[in-house]
This record gives structure tokens, C-alpha cells and sequence, in this order.
């Protein structure tokens, strides 16, 4: 399954002046993220072991993860079941992700590098969404009251 993918969104309306890889900075501070919290999948445990601790100690960009082993693009092989159960929902077509990374960092989407992103707030975003276990859209929004409910 794939999640999101670089070129979807340098190939769109995207500015000209930027690097393609800032069409990719969301995904790589994702994918930082989940490998932060033990997420990351077997594929890259086993096949790049080294660099996959890099990401998670901040010693490589993982923007420079993301293009070099996974080609711009975020699947489900980047992921173990609890990352994949997290980012199916989160990520996916109803997920809130995209609005929640918009939200919080509006002014250096597309335009800025992973590192003029503050990890620590963009940290603190997904810790918030992950504790509040709200990670849908059709979670937001409330349900209709029942018509004999007056209160």
C-alpha cells in the first residue's frame, strides 16, 4: 500500500524555485517520526540497519532516507503492524495528517528543507494526534442527535 509519494505532489502545482525533495519533507519528517517511536519495518531493519539509526538520531536527514531507499515515496514496507495500523488511518484518504502538517507548518510547505522544520514541534503535533486517538476526519465530526433528544 502506499501512502503518499514525492512526485504526487512536485509534479502538481508546486513552486518552481523549489528542489523536488521539499515535495517530500512531510513524508521524510513521517517517516523520521514512526521510526522514532520503533515503527520502522523489517525491510529496513535488516537492509539498511545503520542508516535507519541515523534517521532516528538525527545524524542523517531523513529526507535523504526517503530518496536514497525509498524512492520519494512511503509504503506500508516502510512500517511495522503498529506503524501501518497508525498510518493507514492517520494517513490515509480520510486521515488527518495533511491538515494537521499543513496547519502547523502552512508557511515552509514546499518551500523550506527538512531542516527548517523544528522536529521537536512537528513531534509534539503527532504525539498530541497519537494520544488523542483522533486520527480520521469522520472522527471530527460529531454524529446527529437522536430526534427525541432535546438536551
Amino acid at each position: 500500500m502506499k501512502y503518499d509519494d514525492a512526485s504526487w505532489h512536485y509534479g502538481g502545482t508546486f513552486p518552481s524555485n523549489s528542489p523536488q525533495e521539499y515535495g517530500g519533507t512531510h513524508i521524510a519528517l513521517f517517516l523520521k517520526w514512526c521510526f522514532t517511536k520503533g515503527w520502522a519495518g523489517d525491510l529496513h531493519l535488516q537492509e539498511e540497519p545503520e542508516d535507519t539509526r541515523k534517521v532516528i538520531n538525527g545524524t542523517m536527514p531523513a529526507n535523504e532516507f526517503l530518496f536514497k531507499y525509498c524512492d520519494g515515496k512511503l509504503t506500508n514496507e516502510d512500517f511495522n503492524s503498529a506503524g501501518n495500523a497508525f498510518a493507514e488511518k492517520y494517513y490515509g484518504d480520510d486521515g488527518l495528517y495533511l491538515h494537521d502538517y499543513s496547519k502547523q507548518f502552512k508557511d515552509l510547505m514546499y518551500i523550506a528543507p527538512e531542516s527548517a522544520h523544528d522536529f521537536n514541534k512537528y513531534a509534539a503535533m503527532m504525539d498530541s494526534r497519537l494520544q488523542s486517538r483522533i486520527l480520521t476526519k469522520s472522527q471530527t465530526t460529531k454524529p446527529p442527535k437522536p430526534w427525541w433528544r432535546f438536551w
